[in-house]
C-alpha cells in the first residue's frame, strides 16, 4: 500500500471515530461548549495515560506481560522503584493494568494490561503507524 493510499485510509479512520465518539457521548453537533469540555476531558485523560513512564509501561506490558515488577522495572529503563509503584497504582485504579499476586517465597506479583489496557493499547497502534508515515 502506498503512502497516499494509507494516509486516505488514515483521514477516514480518523473521521469514523470522530463520528463514533460523538456518538458515544450523546453530541449530534459540537458546540462550542461541547468542543471546550471534551477538549478539558481528553486533556485530562491524555496527562494520565501519556504521562511520564505511563507510554513505556504501556508497551511492555502489552508486548511482554504478564511479567514480575522487577522484570518491568528493569526493562522500562531508569524508573525508581517507587515511581513505578506509583506509575501501576495509578494505571490499575483507572482500569488498565491489573496485579495478579503470586503465591511464592517471597511473594511476588505479575503485571499485565487490562482488557479495557489492551483496547488502548490496540487504539493507539494505528495512530503510531499514522504517525510513522514519512
Amino acid at each position: 500500500m502506498t503512502t497516499e493510499e494509507l494516509d486516505k485510509r488514515f483521514r477516514e479512520f480518523a473521521t469514523q471515530a470522530a463520528s463514533f465518539t460523538r456518538q458515544a457521548i450523546g453530541i449530534s453537533d459540537l458546540t462550542e461548549k461541547h468542543k471546550s469540555t471534551l477538549a478539558e476531558s481528553n486533556l485530562e485523560t491524555a496527562k494520565t495515560i501519556f504521562g511520564k513512564w505511563c507510554i513505556e509501561i504501556f508497551v511492555i506490558l502489552y508486548s511482554l506481560g504478564p511479567i514480575g515488577f522487577e522484570n518491568l522495572r528493569k526493562n522500562v529503563g531508569s524508573i525508581t522503584a517507587r515511581v513505578l509503584s506509583g506509575k501501576l497504582k495509578m494505571m490499575e485504579s483507572q482500569g488498565l493494568v491489573h496485579r495478579t499476586l503470586v503465591d511464592s517465597r517471597p511473594p511476588s506479583a505479575l503485571y499485565s494490561l487490562t482488557e479495557k489496557g489492551l483496547t488502548v493499547a490496540r487504539l493507539g497502534e494505528p495512530v503510531f503507524l499514522f504517525l510513522s508515515l514519512k
